[in-house]
C-alpha cells in the first residue's frame, strides 16, 4: 500500500487525499496545527498528526509520497528545516515529492501571458519567499534522488470557498480595477492533477495549475450573483477601496497563466476549464 504524508492538510491537500483514499490503495497521514481539524481529518480516514509537536519519524520511514502545502514564513520553510534535521536514510521508501507553490512567483506582467518557462520575478514578499522555498525543495529532491513536482497554484475555489460562498455569506465587496486579471483553479482539478502526476513520476518539474480563462474579479462576482439570482454588488474603485496590505498585494500583479503542460505532459483534462463551469456546479450542488 502506498503512503502519502501531507505536510499541512488544508483545503487542497485534503481534497487530494480524499481522492486517493477512494482507490483503497492508499494510506494518508496529514499534519495540522488544529485539534478541530485533526478530528475532522480522522473522520474521513486520514491519520492526523498535530505538528509541529508530534514526532513524525515513524511516518517518515514509511511514507512513499510527500505532499507539502505549508507556506514559508518569513523566508523559512519549516518542513525543509525539519527534514534537514533527519538522516537521509530515514526516507528509504520515498518515491515522489509534490510541493504546492503559487503563480505569484512570476510577478507582474501587465496582463500578458506567462508559462513555466517564464523567469520568476516576484514583486511581493510572499512571492519572493516562495521562490526561496522552491529552490530549497529542488535541492532536497536532488540530494535524495526523488522526482519533484512543483505545482504553481492559481487562486483556489470550490465547495465552501470562492465568490459563490462569499456572496452567500453576505460579503458583497466588488473591487473595480481595469485590466486586472486573476487566475483560478478548482480544488477538484488540483486533486486530479496531483493524481496524474503521481502516476507519471518521470514527468517531474514545474506545472502551472490554472484554468483556461483568466478574468477580472468583478466579472466573476457578477456571474456568481446572476447564478444565485441576486442583485450584482455595487463596485468600488481599487484606488478608493479600504483593503488590508495582504489584499492590496493581490492587485499589484496582473498576468494570465498558461496551463498547457498539465495537458500535454500529464495528459490531464480539466473538469472545470473555466470559472463559469465551476460556479455553475456549485449552484447545482
Amino acid at each position: 500500500m502506498k503512503h502519502m504524508l501531507c505536510f499541512g492538510c488544508g483545503y487542497s491537500s485534503t481534497q487530494t487525499a480524499k481522492e486517493l483514499l477512494k482507490s483503497g490503495k492508499w494510506r494518508i497521514t496529514g499534519t495540522t496545527r488544529s485539534l478541530d481539524t485533526s478530528n475532522s481529518l480522522e473522520k474521513i480516514g486520514i491519520d492526523a498528526k498535530l505538528w509541529p509537536g508530534t514526532q513524525l519519524e515513524d511516518v517518515l520511514g514509511l511514507a512513499t509520497h510527500w505532499l507539502i502545502s505549508i507556506p514559508p514564513k518569513l523566508g523559512k520553510d519549516v518542513v525543509i528545516e525539519y527534514l534537514n534535521q533527519q538522516p537521509d536514510d530515514q526516507f528509504v521508501n520515498l518515491q515522489w515529492i509534490g510541493y504546492f507553490s503559487t503563480t505569484a512567483v512570476y510577478g507582474d506582467h501587465d496582463g500578458n501571458w506567462v508559462d513555466e518557462s517564464t523567469p520568476v520575478n516576484p514583486t511581493t514578499q510572499r512571492g519572493k519567499y516562495r521562490v526561496m522555498a522552491e529552490d530549497a525543495w529542488e535541492k532536497l529532491a536532488a540530494r535524495l534522488g526523488v522526482p519533484l513536482f512543483i505545482f504553481r497554484l492559481a487562486g483556489i475555489y470550490g465547495p465552501g470557498r470562492g465568490p459563490m460562498e462569499q456572496l452567500r455569506k453576505g460579503n458583497r465587496r466588488k473591487i473595480l480595477k481595469p485590466d486586472q486579471y486573476f487566475n483560478r483553479i478548482h480544488v477538484e482539478d488540483i486533486a486530479g492533477i496531483v493524481n496524474k502526476a503521481i502516476s507519471t513520476p518521470a514527468a517531474r518539474g514545474i506545472f502551472n495549475l490554472s484554468d483556461n480563462l483568466p478574468e477580472r474579479s468583478d466579472k466573476v462576482i457578477d456571474y456568481a450573483a446572476d447564478l444565485l439570482e441576486i442583485p450584482k454588488p455595487a463596485g468600488t474603485n481599487f484606488e478608493d477601496a479600504e483593503l488590508s496590505e495582504m489584499a492590496r498585494s493581490f492587485y499589484s500583479e496582473s498576468k494570465r497563466v498558461r496551463n498547457q503542460r498539465i495537458k500535454t505532459v500529464l495528459g490531464y483534462e480539466l473538469a472545470y476549464p473555466d470559472y463559469k463551469t465551476g460556479l455553475r456546479k456549485q449552484v447545482q450542488s
